[in-house]
């Protein structure tokens, strides 16, 4: 909370707020992807594959939305070589119609940045000799606080319609996220 605390009273409420309306389709989503073993080479396959499903078309999204948003690091290419690696396809990516507002796509990296953390615990269950770069993109030192501050200050400064849209934009990714694990044998 010390990030948090540190972004300032109304960021907190704000950031608190959308953690709170999203904890329900995040709770979703971990509950999706917790029957993979990732330490299992077909089990963590379709792990992957459920997320690249997800992962291409939010990162395209968030492409078309770049002057207005922090800047972040793709990570569907490395998604795509861990899946080569093991030999599997890279599925198509559908093209997922988020709503066209600014609002919409920091409430989509939201989600995608906070993956990164899972990523770093999820990495650590991964079996030797099984790629692992997209679970091992963390996040660079300063990064998540970085990115916490700014979308604070983005709640802050906008209207309840823009408020809104981040929070129907994280809820819509991790609806995404939790069919496309449901998608997977």
């Amino acid at each position: 909370m010390e990030t948090l605390e540190r972004a300032g009273e109304q960021s907190v409420t704000a950031l608190a707020e959308l953690r709170r309306v999203s904890r329900e389709a995040h709770e979703a989503v971990d509950e999706a992807f917790s029957r993979f073993d990732l330490a299992d080479p077909k089990s963590y396959g379709a792990f992957l594959t459920a997320h690249a499903r997800v992962l291409g078309a939010a990162e395209a999204y968030l492409s078309r939305h770049g002057a207005s948003l922090p800047v972040w690091r793709p990570r569907a290419e490395l998604l795509e070589d861990d899946l080569r690696q093991m030999e599997l396809g890279v599925p198509v990516v559908k093209d997922e119609h988020f709503s066209d507002c600014d609002g919409t796509a920091m409430g989509v990296l939201y989600v995608l940045e906070g993956s990164r953390l899972g990523g770093r615990v999820l990495s650590g269950r991964v079996a030797e000799g099984l790629p692992r770069a997209y679970l091992s993109a963390f996040h660079q030192k300063g990064e998540w606080p970085a990115f916490l501050e700014r979308l604070g200050r983005y709640l802050d400064e906008s209207d309840a319609a823009r408020r809104q849209a981040v929070m129907d934009g994280a809820v819509a990714t991790f609806a995404l996220f939790e069919k496309s694990a449901a998608l997977q044998d």
